[in-house]
C-alpha cells in the first residue's frame, strides 16, 4: 500500500484549495462578512450532511456491533491526546488562551479531509465500519469536550446540554437510529445529500485558505512556539497510542492500525472554527491546523511504514 502516495496527493489536493480561497479574499472577491457567512454554512449545513451520510452509510447495525470496542479505542485517544496536549502547553510555557487552543489542536484530527480517504484505501472492506464508530466518538468530544476546553479559556462557563444539541448532534443521532432500523436510503434525493456532506472538504478549505488570506501569515505564525505542534501532535500522540494499547493486547493488529491511522492525522479544521467562536486563540488555532497539514506529509508515511512494522495482517 502506497500511504506516502496517498498522503501526497491529499496534500497537494489541501494546498491547491487553499491557495484558491487564500487568493479569493487578497482579491476583495470575498469580503470578511462573506467569509463569516461561508463558516456558519459549513457548521450548519455540509458538516451536518457529512455526518448524516458518513453513519447511515457506514454498514448495517450487525456490522457496526461488531466494530464496537473501536469506539472506546477512540475515546482513549482523545483522552490521551487531551492529556498530552495540556501537559506539553504546560511546558512550553502557555498560558490561557493559548494552551487550550493548543490541546485541542493536539486533540482533534482532520479527519474527513485526510483521514477517511487513507483508511478507505489501507482497509477497503471495514473502513466504513470504523469511520461510523469514530464519528460518534467525535461528535461527542467535539462538542463537549472541544467546547469546553474552548469556552472555558477565559474562565467561561462548562457544557452546557442545551448547547449540545446542534445540526451535527441531530444529524449524528438521526444516522445511529437509520443504521439501528436497518434503513439503508437510496436514490437520487440521498445521493445528492451525499454529495453535499462531500463537499465539506472543498467548502472547509476554501474557508481556512479565505481566512489566512484575510488575516494574513505574518500575524499567524508571530508565536513560534505553534511549530511545536507539528511533533507533538504528529509524532508524540501516536506513538503514545500504538504502544499503550499494543502493550494491552486487548484489540486486534488490524483495530490498533486504524486507531493509528486516526491518531496521526493533522489538525482539525472545525477547532479553527470553535476557536474564533469563543475567541480561544483562533490565530494559534489556525496556525497549528498549517503546520499539522503540511508537516503529515512528511511524518504520516514514516509513522505508519514504522508502526506497521509491530503489527501482524
Amino acid at each position: 500500500m502506497d500511504v506516502s502516495g496517498i498522503v501526497t496527493q491529499q496534500i497537494i489536493f489541501f494546498a491547491t484549495v487553499l491557495v484558491v480561497g487564500f487568493a479569493a479574499t487578497k482579491t476583495k472577491f470575498l469580503s470578511s462578512e462573506t467569509v463569516d457567512n461561508i463558516q456558519k454554512f459549513m457548521l450548519k449545513i455540509t458538516l451536518p450532511f457529512l455526518i448524516l451520510t458518513s453513519v447511515a452509510n457506514g454498514g448495517t447495525r450487525d456490522e457496526l456491533i461488531q466494530v464496537w470496542p473501536f469506539i472506546f479505542v477512540m475515546f482513549f485517544m482523545f483522552g490521551l491526546a487531551i492529556l498530552i496536549g495540556f501537559v506539553s502547553g504546560k511546558l512550553m510555557g502557555l498560558k490561557q488562551p493559548e494552551i487550550s487552543a493548543h490541546a485541542c489542536s493536539v486533540s482533534f484530527i482532520n479527519s474527513a479531509l485526510v483521514g477517511f480517504p487513507i483508511l478507505t484505501a489501507v482497509f477497503p472492506e471495514k473502513s466504513g465500519l470504523y469511520i461510523a464508530a469514530y464519528l460518534i466518538v467525535e461528535t461527542i468530544m467535539t462538542w463537549t469536550a472541544g467546547v469546553a476546553i474552548l469556552s472555558s479559556s477565559k474562565g467561561g462557563a462548562g457544557i452546557s446540554f442545551k448547547k449540545m444539541i446542534t445540526p451535527s448532534t441531530i444529524a449524528l443521532l438521526t444516522g445511529l437510529i437509520m443504521v439501528a432500523v436497518g434503513f439503508k436510503p437510496e436514490g437520487t434525493v440521498w445521493t445528492a445529500l451525499t454529495g453535499v456532506g462531500n463537499t465539506q472538504k472543498y467548502i472547509g478549505l476554501l474557508y481556512i485558505g479565505a481566512d489566512i488570506g484575510r488575516r494574513g501569515f505574518k500575524k499567524l505564525f508571530e508565536r513560534p512556539k505553534v511549530l511545536l505542534t507539528i511533533p507533538i501532535k504528529l509524532i508524540v500522540v501516536p506513538f503514545a497510542f500504538f504502544f499503550i494499547l499494543k502493550a494491552t493486547g486487548l484489540i486486534s493488529d488490524e483495530m490498533l492500525l486504524a486507531g493509528t491511522i486516526f491518531a496521526m492525522l493533522p489538525s482539525m479544521l472545525i477547532i479553527t472554527v470553535l476557536a474564533q467562536e469563543y475567541d480561544a486563540a483562533p490565530d494559534y488555532a489556525v496556525a497549528s491546523l498549517l503546520a499539522t497539514t503540511v508537516g503529515c506529509l512528511f511524518t504520516m508515511p514514516v509513522v505508519f511504514s514504522f508502526l506497521a512494522g509491530f503489527c501482524t495482517l
